[in-house]
């Protein structure tokens, strides 16, 4: 009941592991499951082969009594590979059956003991451990090769032969093969660098391909967005038009008010796909800033003099709290700004009238050398890589809808969908040429949020050095 819980424990996706992953996993676990089954089987058949005709007429040659086999040595040897090739037949029916896509964990640690306990335990029997180091680095070998997943699954397969023979060796027991202490820890240590480079692999393949996958997922999103912000308006407007179209008559008559509605559709379109361009210039080329001194009182003021008939068309209200005697910050003014201008617009977008804003800002304390993590390919004109640097932290806060917490560590990613799934696109990409803007400043950008509750953005830009 315990070793079933260590497995369940070991094999338990992570909390943000995507089902697509899970299922792929599953499917490519259970089909390598069968091909390993297929190749140790005949590796056994191979190396037994070249013993009985290479190596062991050869070790009878040189006519050496410890290198020789003599009759116990032989009927010993040819009682481990019979044992062996029967379990291994044994796993490979077991591989074989439909059970392998039911329940491929299973199936795999099944395979495991059929392949390693065997010959422990006919040695067991005959008071002695057989320390057969080749067979566990060819099959730990093909193993990760082969299933390249499950990388805990691999660990305590291996743990548990090499604890069982730690345990028999303290108890006394030996084997006859290896004469010298040395011998041991040697075989021990190859066994387990061997066994954590496989297990490495296995890690950093599956890592891969369940990232590989999510962003498979968030490109079928993110395309499915697009879709439907491109085509929804264009569709509505070819409608409109041929609402009006008459074969009849030479001119037709347009309301004023309904252009007007057109060319604001045309205009969000075309911000829309100047945005997408943006994005994908700046993932290839990289975002230059050209950084100066500038005081942030100054910049917001402009900003929201330029927002006040948005304001006013919302009924928001602003609360301005920055205080006028903080330092200069050291950015670029141009790429700045359009993180509040970004903040700002979505806010009013995503909220209903009467929304009240609060932007405010202050000085954090030093950090030494805190390693940041950068997003896509950044350039900046002036780079700042002191290890003592003051940094300005600056919020923009609303008491709107809100945002749930599981959207709130992906809301930056290129292709998140946001708040409200149907109207994300330019929310998204948005937010994720903010996280580019700062990151490139050096800094770090994050939301806290929850339903109901409003939402604070927040930012971190270096300031002015003394």
């Amino acid at each position: 009941m315990r070793l079933s819980r260590i497995v369940k424990r070991l094999v338990s996706p992570e909390s943000n592991t995507s089902s697509e992953f899970l299922a792929w996993r599953k499917q490519f676990f259970a089909e390598r499951i069968q091909l390993i089954a297929w190749t140790i089987w005949a590796v056994l058949i191979l190396v037994t082969i070249l013993n009985f005709t290479v190596v062991i007429p050869s070790l009878d040659a040189t006519g050496d009594p410890k290198l020789m086999f003599n009759a116990a040595r032989s009927q010993s040897y040819l009682e481990s590979v019979v044992i062996q090739l029967i379990c291994f037949s044994l796993g490979l029916v077991i591989c074989r059956s439909r059970w392998v896509y039911q329940n491929p964990v299973r199936c795999f640690l099944i395979l495991n003991v059929l392949v390693i306990l065997p010959t422990q335990i006919n040695s067991l029997w005959q008071g002695k451990i057989s320390l057969d180091s080749s067979l566990w680095l060819i099959y730990y070998s093909l193993q990760a090769f082969i299933v390249p997943v499950h990388w805990r699954l691999h660990l305590l397969c291996q743990i548990t032969p090499l604890v069982y023979v730690l345990i028999a060796f303290l108890c006394g027991l030996r084997d006859p093969n290896i004469d010298l202490l040395a011998n041991y820890l040697m075989t021990g240590v190859y066994t387990i660098v061997l066994c954590a480079i496989a297990d490495s692999g296995a890690f950093l393949f599956e890592r891969s391909r369940r990232r590989e996958i999510e962003l498979r997922q968030q490109l079928r999103a993110f395309i499915h967005a697009v879709s439907h912000d491109l085509r929804n308006p264009v569709l509505g407007a070819v409608m409109t038009l041929k609402s009006f179209l008459k074969p009849s008559e030479p001119i037709a008559m347009i309301p004023q008010e309904l252009l007007e509605q057109m060319i604001t559709s045309g205009e969000r379109q075309v911000a829309l796909i100047n945005s997408l361009l943006e994005t994908h210039a700046t993932e290839l080329q990289g975002l230059a800033i050209y950084p100066k001194p500038i005081f942030l009182t100054e910049l917001v003021a402009n900003i929201l003099q330029d927002f006040q008939p948005f304001f006013q068309q919302n009924k928001t209200s602003v609360n301005n709290v920055i205080p006028d005697n903080l330092p200069p910050i050291y950015v670029d003014s141009l790429q700045f700004r359009r993180i509040y201008e970004n903040l700002i617009s979505n806010a009013l977008k995503y909220n209903p009238t009467g929304l009240r804003l609060t932007l405010d800002a202050e000085v954090i304390q030093k950090t030494r050398g805190k390693r940041r993590k950068k997003f896509g390919k950044l350039a900046i004109n002036k780079p700042n890589n002191k290890l003592n640097i003051d940094w300005m932290r600056c919020s923009v806060s609303d008491n709107g809808v809100g945002i749930p917490l599981e959207q709130c560590d992906r809301l930056f990613d290129l292709y998140s969908r946001g708040r409200d799934q149907r109207r994300s696109l330019s929310l998204g990409l948005g937010l994720y040429m903010c996280r580019q803007i700062i990151s490139a400043h050096g800094g770090e950008i994050g939301v806290i949020s929850s339903p109901k509750r409003g939402s604070t953005f927040w930012f971190t830009v270096p300031i002015v050095q003394k």
